[in-house]
């Protein structure tokens, strides 16, 4: 069988071009300051803490069991009720407030990411980013960290009705830029929506392991960085 050119790359947005870890991390750090309570904690259990409550009430803001911004309140008042305070809703709007004022302030892209970007671009290759998250806020990073001009297509969760690991999502980004499973390539950090979810679409995966975790499959191909630009297009730029 002859190979198959890439001609599309899908890219998932947040702890794989967007830097989410900084900035959640950096947030969380500045909460003590107005929520003593969480001082107890070091800020790596912190973080940590935080990030599992984010994870799982993110799901029901993306299945629409919750809104946004109840999640912020009911997040927060979590937090600080764990760390053994007390945490009305007024409360807990003032930490989410703090929260986000600090969030975005220290966005910035994954170290190496425009490079990447400009490099799929100069390469001909067409990028589409599918993000399990709503499209105003991911416009709002691919607008502020400079992506955005390198965006074929940004498709959200929101917009398409459905979450990865669900392969209709990648058959829906690919349908936007006309190509099929075959001409594509999926970049992602988080293995069981990334690239198990691209596996379901029948799309080659590559997962970006910053962390230097165990691999679940050494059959995917693995990249640490996306630096240099030139090696990791290559990567991805492979045929099929």
């Amino acid at each position: 069988m002859t190979p198959r050119t890439v001609r599309v790359v899908l890219s998932d947005l947040d702890d794989t071009l967007f830097d989410h870890q900084h900035a959640a991390r950096a947030a969380v750090g500045a909460l003590p300051a107005i929520a003593p309570e969480l001082s107890r904690w070091s800020l790596d259990e912190l973080d940590a803490r935080h990030r599992e409550l984010l994870d799982r009430l993110h799901i029901q803001v993306l299945t629409g069991q919750m809104t946004i911004d109840d999640a912020r309140i009911e997040r927060f008042s979590r937090l600080v009720r764990d760390a053994g305070g007390t945490c009305s809703a007024e409360r807990a709007a003032v930490v989410a407030r703090c929260y986000r004022q600090t969030y975005e302030r220290v966005w910035q892209v994954v170290p190496g990411a425009l490079a990447l970007v400009a490099a799929i671009r100069d390469a001909g290759l067409q990028l589409v980013i599918v993000t399990n998250n709503v499209v105003t806020e991911q416009r709002l990073k691919l607008d502020r960290c400079g992506l955005s001009e390198y965006v074929d297509v940004l498709l959200t969760s929101e917009e398409a009705g459905f979450l990865k690991p669900d392969a209709r999502i990648f058959h829906l980004a690919l349908s936007r830029v006309g190509a099929a499973a075959a001409d594509a390539v999926m970049l992602g950090d988080a293995w069981t929506t990334d690239i198990d979810g691209a596996r379901a679409a029948g799309i080659r995966p590559v997962w970006l392991n910053r962390q230097g975790l165990p691999s679940p499959d050494r059959a995917v191909t693995e990249i640490h960085s996306l630096e240099p630009a030139a090696a990791v297009l290559r990567v991805l730029s492979s045929p099929i």
